[in-house]
């Protein structure tokens, strides 16, 4: 065996060597994870620290009723505390904490709301009163403006089950409580929705949708059956 071949096997053996080393030293430095794994993880907010709500010091615990506040008439809710926008609920709606977690020294929120599930900073909740006072709900019969709900109102070419999609000027689309009532949640332009009643409301057809973002009304102009 020459010099040169000698050289070489040497090389491949310290190399060798040296890669068992920085394996070893990977496994006593720590949990090693898949890149699915860290994936996972770093999109999961950790709640309380050491996944221990009661770490962080917050105005609210899980499973208590709070209200929604906030400068704007709809509140966004977020994928995870410093997140996007996955759907907006109506300031002054009551909502169930579900979790918290500090993102960047500030305590945010998960919660569940009309809209679903998610995210607002701490800001954005106040105690909640409760209902002892009497309070009308959007369900009395006296708040409910025009005809009467039905499968089919009159001039409805759309039938109750009928899968149709949301369109309008906006990329946001509003969702109100009632038939001409008041909004209580947004849903994207072209979103695939499912009519669950239709009424007549001055001469106007609404329509009851399910959509992603929950149930709400919205008039004929913002129906179509063409996808977009």
């Amino acid at each position: 065996m020459n010099a040169a071949e000698k050289n070489g096997r040497w090389a491949i053996v310290w190399l060798i060597a040296l890669l068992l080393f920085a394996g070893l030293a990977c496994a006593q430095a720590g949990e090693v994870l898949t890149p699915a794994e860290a994936t996972e993880r770093g999109q999961s907010p950790v709640v309380g620290g050491a996944g221990n709500p009661d770490d962080i010091e917050g105005t609210f615990a899980v499973g208590d009723t709070a209200t929604l506040t906030g400068i704007s008439f709809l509140v966004n809710l977020l994928d995870a505390p410093g997140g996007r926008i996955i759907a907006g609920q109506q300031r002054g709606a009551q909502v169930t904490v579900q979790g918290l977690a500090e993102h960047e020294g500030e305590i945010w929120y998960q919660i569940d709301a009309a809209t679903g599930s998610g995210w607002v900073g701490a800001d954005n909740l106040e105690p909640a009163e409760g209902d002892a006072d009497g309070e009308e709900t959007a369900t009395d019969e006296e708040d409910t403006p025009g005809g009467e709900e039905s499968g089919e109102a009159e001039g409805s070419a759309i039938q109750t089950g009928e899968t149709v999609y949301l369109t309008g000027v906006g990329f946001l689309v509003n969702m109100h409580d009632q038939p001409g009532g008041r909004v209580i949640a947004t849903q994207e332009r072209g979103a695939q929705v499912t009519i669950l009643a239709a009424a007549d409301n001055n001469g106007t057809v609404w329509y009851q949708i399910d959509a992603p973002t929950g149930e709400g009304w919205v008039p004929e102009e913002n129906i179509t059956t063409e996808a977009p």
